[in-house]
């Protein structure tokens, strides 16, 4: 079922993108790649969607052996494929409505601020007042009893 929606989705960028021009159709697929891993970076990280499907290992021919592996990881999941379809696609409805120069800025606005969500989502939780360590009492302001000094007069 996965194969038919993955199909279904890229058939239906290049559709769309053809109705815009050629580059059209490779702004949508792009528009589409860059989604998807977007995606899946936002659940893992960016190095963890980077490593995980294994990107940083591509070779060429592209569709053979381990890299049709690691491809058909990234299609797994329907909804992911259906959200970066639909950005595409809006990207490209939008490029046939408004002029070229407001779509670039809406999308560097709107990815940089996505970007930024996927960066607050992985970030390490930051320890609340409750969960702070108090100094330790050989390194602190206070000493402990033992070392102390008496004085006897």
């Amino acid at each position: 079922m996965n194969y038919w929606i993955a199909a279904f989705a890229v058939a239906l960028v290049v559709v769309i993108g053809a109705a815009a021009g050629p580059l059209g159709a490779v702004i949508s697929l792009i528009a589409f790649a860059v989604t998807l891993f977007l995606l899946w970076a936002h659940k893992l990280g960016y190095m963890g969607a980077w490593t995980r499907f294994g990107l940083d290992r591509f070779t060429a021919p592209f569709l053979e052996g381990d890299n049709y592996d690691r491809l058909t990881l990234i299609t797994t999941d329907g909804e992911k494929l259906a959200k970066a379809c639909t950005v595409a696609l809006v990207l490209i409805a939008l490029s046939l409505v408004l002029p070229g120069y407001q779509v670039g800025i809406l999308v560097v606005a709107v990815g940089a601020w996505y970007l930024y969500q996927i960066r607050r989502a992985n970030a390490p939780a930051k320890p609340s007042a409750a969960t702070l360590e108090l100094p330790s009492a050989k390194g602190g302001a206070f000493k402990p009893a033992e070392t102390r000094e008496a004085r006897i007069n």
